[in-house]
């Protein structure tokens, strides 16, 4: 987080309450950050938290000038693969906010094995685990108590919710969402744009653009999240 360390500020880029109310707790205790600027793609209502413990501003994307403050960091102020996918496709086109431009966010109670390789604009949660030789992609979020294990490739948008475990050897496609409490096994290969139910035990590979679950998890329907996504 060196790019906040001086300036206590951050912008968040698109917002869900629940995204952001985490992110901002986990900000503000790693490094004293306690300004947000929050910039929205879409007429949404602002997030309204209470105790107000920040100092949040809420700007439409026309509004923000993203030049006068190019040395503030940014993060996705979402958590759903679909959402943070759309949202830095839109900043990188509109406003040329590169992925150079984004922070990570790492608690320090979670373990990063040494060999691990993570991709920027990372997002991790108290407790989480990315064992030995694990391969993180760009905008990924694991989050609290998930597990990732031994020479796991995630790609770029992946999410990891609470408690899921996935085990060594495992490969993720892009925009992938793994639902609470979800366990892949060793060898599974699930594909991109895919999301798999809290819950469920994966024991075979799971292909794209799907929605699955179940023990042992099995393919239902098409993600309709991604249907209308065209880049």
């Amino acid at each position: 987080m060196d790019k906040i360390e001086q300036t206590k500020k951050l912008i968040l880029l698109g917002h869900s309450e629940g995204g952001i109310g985490v992110l901002m707790d986990l900000a503000s205790e790693l490094s004293g950050v306690n300004q947000f600027d929050i910039v929205k793609n879409i007429d949404l209502p602002d997030c309204v938290f209470s105790p107000e413990l920040y100092s949040i501003r809420h700007f439409f994307d026309f509004e923000y000038d993203f030049e006068s403050n190019v040395k503030l960091g940014v993060q996705f102020g979402v958590h759903h693969s679909n959402v943070k996918y759309l949202l830095y496709f839109h900043f990188l086109k509109k406003f040329g906010i590169e992925k150079e431009r984004y922070i990570s966010i790492k608690h320090p109670s979670s373990y990063i094995a040494p060999s691990a390789e993570l991709g920027g604009a990372l997002f991790l949660e108290p407790l989480s685990v990315i064992s030995s030789y694990s391969k993180l992609g760009f905008g990924v979020s694991i989050k609290r108590s998930a597990s990732v294990g031994h020479h796991v490739n995630l790609g770029d948008f992946v999410n990891i919710n609470p408690r899921a475990v996935l085990s060594g050897y495992v490969n993720i496609g892009m925009g992938t969402e793994i639902g609470a409490g979800a366990v892949i096994s060793n060898n599974v290969n699930i594909g991109s744009r895919t999301l798999i139910g809290a819950g469920s035990v994966v024991t075979r590979d799971i292909p794209d653009g799907v929605i699955a679950y179940g023990n042992p998890c099995k393919v239902v329907r098409e993600n309709e999240r991604w249907a209308k996504i065209t880049y």
